[in-house]
């Protein structure tokens, strides 16, 4: 079976909600909108089936794809590394979490990125902007990727090596083709 994906917003945890301020949770709910916005994108989708067929990615049922409004957590307690996103093999879902911001840039000027159109951003905000769009469809190519090699039994390092290289190829081959979509 050709692996079927199920996009959707992640419903945060109300603990977790309580920890942001309102400027914080409105800007963090309109990125992952804004994400949910270019996955569901037609060109998007025939991107991903094309890595899909391409790369003979089977699944036994549908993967569910979802959208996180908050970033993760570091990982091993060192705040530089952060999750981007991750993929479950027991539960067959991806997940995908936005990039971490410094807390007072949102509440100073961050919370109106996605608020105001983007031929009206500055051209730094529009390089953010990118960034982000570019860093999702990195992490949905890597975690789908992830899903190809999760029955293969190789070790998780070696796994890692070859998604990584397989992410870059497909990447470039989607910044080329979505070029036209993504702000520049």
């Amino acid at each position: 079976m050709v692996l079927d994906i199920r996009v959707r917003l992640a419903n945060p945890p109300v603990e977790l909600v309580a920890k942001y301020t309102r400027k914080e949770q409105g800007f963090f709910m309109d990125y992952a909108r804004n994400v949910l916005e270019l996955l569901s994108r037609q060109e998007v989708q025939g991107l991903l089936e094309q890595l899909i067929n391409m790369e003979g990615i089977r699944s036994y049922g549908l993967v569910d794809l979802r959208v996180m409004i908050f970033p993760a957590r570091p990982l091993n307690g060192r705040p530089r590394s952060m999750l981007h996103g991750s993929y479950n093999h027991d539960s067959s879902q991806i997940s995908l979490y936005p990039l971490k911001m410094p807390r007072d840039w949102i509440r100073k000027i961050g919370y109106e990125l996605f608020k105001i159109p983007v031929g009206n951003l500055s051209d730094e905000a529009r390089k953010l902007f990118r960034e982000i769009q570019v860093s999702c469809l990195s992490t949905l190519v890597h975690e789908v990727l992830h899903v190809k090699f999760s029955d293969s039994g190789m070790s998780r390092y070696v796994e890692e090596a070859i998604v990584r290289k397989l992410e870059k190829k497909h990447i470039q081959e989607w910044k080329m083709e979505l070029e036209d979509l993504l702000v520049s």
